[in-house]
Formats: structure tokens, C-alpha cells, sequence
């Protein structure tokens, strides 16, 4: 058996029937008796050129091994499924180490977004405190008018 690297790109109106497109190629996969080293969800991504005149798509790798056969099988399901608007099937020489660069990319930025939102709560939190210890002065000022 041969191990593969595949991304393949699914119209993005179709975005929500990825996991199940997932789900249905690893079990042709499993069942020609081959492995998924890895998988990764890219998500909708930019196209740099239009592709059937969209410019968006759905990203998804996967590290494959198989036999001649399942590849076969895989390229087939691939040209027959209509959301599926491209693939690139890729020998490679071992099973990959680690995550992709453009996932670790993906996770470092969702891991700074998650800190900017924490930052604006904290700001948020802070405002709303000096808030109210201005209004709780105003009270005692008045009162004691």
C-alpha cells in the first residue's frame, strides 16, 4: 500500500454535508483495507480564481494509505459527486508528521481570536465597574445636598 496526501473542495452551498462526505470516503477507504493518517476541516476558504463561478469553497485533507484499487474507488466517488469541484490526489513517501501548516495557521489564529475576545470582556468588565462606582459617587453627592 501507497500513501497519498487528497484535498478535494466542495461547493460551498454544500458546506454542511462535509462531515457526512468525510464519514462516507473513510469508510471506502477502511474498507479496502487502507488507514487515514489525518484528516483536517479547512473550512470555506478563498478560491484565487473562480472555479464553475464560485469563489469560495470547502477545503478538506486527508492523508491516506491504499492500494492501487481503493484509489481507483476514491477518484471515481470524487468525479461522480457533484459538490465535490476539484481533488488533487498526491503520492507521497511516508505517513505525514504532525498537522498541516495551513491547520496550525487556522488554530494560532482562532487561538488569537479567542484572546481578543477575552481582552474585550475584560474591557467590557472594567467599564461597566467604573460605571457604577461613578454613579454610586453621584448618589452619595446628592445625598448629601
Amino acid at each position: 500500500m501507497r500513501h497519498y496526501e487528497v484535498v478535494f473542495l466542495v461547493h460551498p452551498d454544500q458546506s454542511d454535508q462535509v462531515p457526512g462526505m468525510i464519514e462516507r470516503y473513510e469508510a471506502l477507504i477502511q474498507r479496502g483495507g487502507g488507514a487515514v493518517h489525518r484528516k483536517e476541516d479547512w473550512g470555506r476558504r478563498q478560491l484565487a480564481y473562480l472555479i464553475d463561478k464560485v469563489h469560495k469553497a470547502h477545503y478538506v485533507l486527508m492523508n491516506i494509505e491504499v492500494n492501487q484499487e481503493t484509489l481507483r474507488e476514491l477518484e471515481n466517488a470524487f468525479r461522480f459527486n457533484d459538490a465535490v469541484i476539484r481533488n488533487l490526489i498526491i503520492g507521497r513517501k511516508g505517513p505525514p508528521e504532525g498537522s498541516s501548516r495551513i491547520y496550525e495557521e487556522e488554530l494560532r489564529e482562532q487561538e488569537k481570536d479567542r484572546e481578543r475576545e477575552q481582552r474585550r470582556g475584560q474591557e467590557q468588565a472594567a467599564r461597566a465597574s467604573e460605571g457604577d462606582a461613578s454613579d454610586e459617587q453621584v448618589e452619595v453627592a446628592e445625598d448629601r445636598e
